[in-house]
């Protein structure tokens, strides 16, 4: 789940990128630039250590990235430094991800199921998600064995569900008179 801090991070370089029709270049950087930045543990480190000045942690950052990433990226990642926030990073790709899919009219959803998905399985899943949500979707799934049968949707904090225990609790709720 993002922040409000790391969302307005995303937003404010998600307008930016738009501005200049390069969301597509900014949201590879910015993936690029979270990979190299916290996927290696050292670096982690690195930018996580009070110790290190700014100074020496933008240093590192100018070497890394400049002239090979978005110029906008750069003066983000300068600021979260300065600010005391590098570890929103992650938070601000996962946002600024959701923002561009969200432009481009698609929508993650995962659908979880009791067992494994076939591929057929997942095609009509997909239709069926995308004539009822009215966007094309971008389909993950994942396992979660309390569920019966059926399966349940998510997505953007909205759950649907196709499951045997989603439709008993319908029942009992209408039956409850709730």
């Amino acid at each position: 789940m993002t922040s409000s801090v790391g969302r307005n991070y995303a937003r404010a370089l998600f307008d930016l990128a738009s501005e200049t029709s390069s969301r597509e270049a900014v949201e590879e950087d910015l993936r690029v630039a979270r990979d190299a930045l916290f996927g290696v543990r050292e670096a982690r480190g690195f930018l996580s250590n009070r110790l290190i000045s700014r100074v020496t942690k933008k240093n590192l950052v100018r070497s890394s990235f400049e002239g090979k990433v978005d110029g906008r990226l750069l003066i983000l990642l300068f600021l979260l430094i300065d600010r005391g926030r590098m570890a929103l990073l992650g938070e601000v790709c996962e946002e600024f991800e959701r923002l561009c899919r969200l432009a481009r009219g698609v929508r993650k959803v995962t659908v979880y199921s009791a067992f494994p998905l076939g591929d057929e399985e997942k095609k009509k899943i997909t239709r069926s998600l995308e004539s009822r949500l009215g966007v094309r979707v971008e389909l993950e799934t994942a396992i979660r064995k309390s569920l019966i049968a059926g399966v349940i949707a998510e997505s953007e904090g909205q759950e649907i569900e196709f499951s045997v225990e989603g439709q008993m609790k319908t029942l009992a709720a209408s039956l409850l008179g709730r």
